[in-house]
């Protein structure tokens, strides 16, 4: 996905996990961070992801896209648990049949996808990444 490209629709996600803290699209920076649970440079990031939740509560929107990689990862209920164990608040897209991760091209978990008030691509980062980097990306386009 190239930089200024309009973000892809989320729709076609098997189960939303969280959907009471769906926020609007427009007009709000968002954040898609593509996870999986049997991914364990996922879990590192999601405490960090969830502080960026805290510091931007209301100007940045947190959609996660779950993305099966192993069989496990497939279960709801499981997603569901974890997403409990790490705390984590904002929306969780279980894209099992990977109809949002196809729109978008993601093949790697994690990866980040940060979008401009006009929902236009800003920043796009796969693997680790410090949280001081993201935080400073979302700073100048907030």
């Amino acid at each position: 996905m190239r930089i200024r490209t309009i973000m892809p629709s989320l729709s076609g996600a098997t189960k939303v996990i969280n959907k009471k803290h769906m926020k609007e699209l427009s007009d709000m920076p968002t954040l898609i961070y593509f996870w999986a649970m049997s991914c364990s440079q996922c879990e590192q990031s999601i405490e960090k992801l969830n502080n960026i939740g805290n510091i931007f509560n209301d100007r940045l929107n947190i959609q996660a896209i779950h993305m099966p990689r192993e069989e496990l990862d497939f279960s709801s209920e499981l997603v569901r648990r974890k997403v409990k164990e790490l705390g984590i608040n904002h929306p969780i897209h279980l894209d099992n049949e990977l109809i949002i991760s196809d729109r978008f091209g993601n093949k790697i978990v994690p990866a980040y996808y940060l979008f401009d008030q006009q929902q236009k691509l800003r920043f796009y980062h796969a693997g680790a990444l410090a949280t001081k980097s993201l935080q400073g990306k979302i700073e100048r386009i907030i």
